[in-house]
């Protein structure tokens, strides 16, 4: 147990480092990596990942969210303005796995494929940085001069 606890805060922190804009501050959001996210039918839905510039939010299920690192030319605004977002996966099967392509379609029928390169389960209760009584503190401390 002590050696997963270790590892998942190794791994929210490198990944708050490349996908933060602070690398000083943990993401108590993200949780472990998973190798894959299986869906019933669909994606049950997504929005934007607040404080992430190449990353979205995937619900599999009711309030079971993952964070989905991409790359390519796929960025914030992108899931932000999305009309639908389907998968593009090898083999078929309704799972989505590092590797894989999100179809991202926006206005006027341009599709936009983001490729996988991460995925992180996601913890939407879990203050984010900056957030919460230590933030307040730091924003006190900042203000003290000596």
């Amino acid at each position: 147990m002590r050696r997963t606890t270790i590892t998942a805060l190794a791994a929210a922190t490198m990944l708050s480092g490349t996908l933060s804009a602070r690398e000083d501050v943990v993401d108590q959001r993200i949780g472990e990596e998973v190798d894959r996210i299986c869906f019933q039918r669909n994606i049950d839905g997504w929005k934007e990942a607040k404080g992430f510039d190449s990353a979205v939010l995937l619900e599999r299920g009711v309030n079971d969210w993952y964070l989905v690192e991409v790359s390519g030319a796929c960025r914030a605004r992108d899931f932000r303005f999305a009309q639908t977002i389907g998968i593009d996966s090898r083999p078929r099967g309704g799972c989505v796995r590092r590797g894989d392509i999100l179809l991202v379609e926006g206005g006027g029928g341009f599709v936009n494929r983001c490729f996988i390169s991460e995925i992180y389960e996601w913890d939407d209760d879990a203050p984010a940085p900056g957030d919460g009584p230590e933030a307040d503190d730091a924003e006190t401390d900042e203000g003290d001069a000596y």
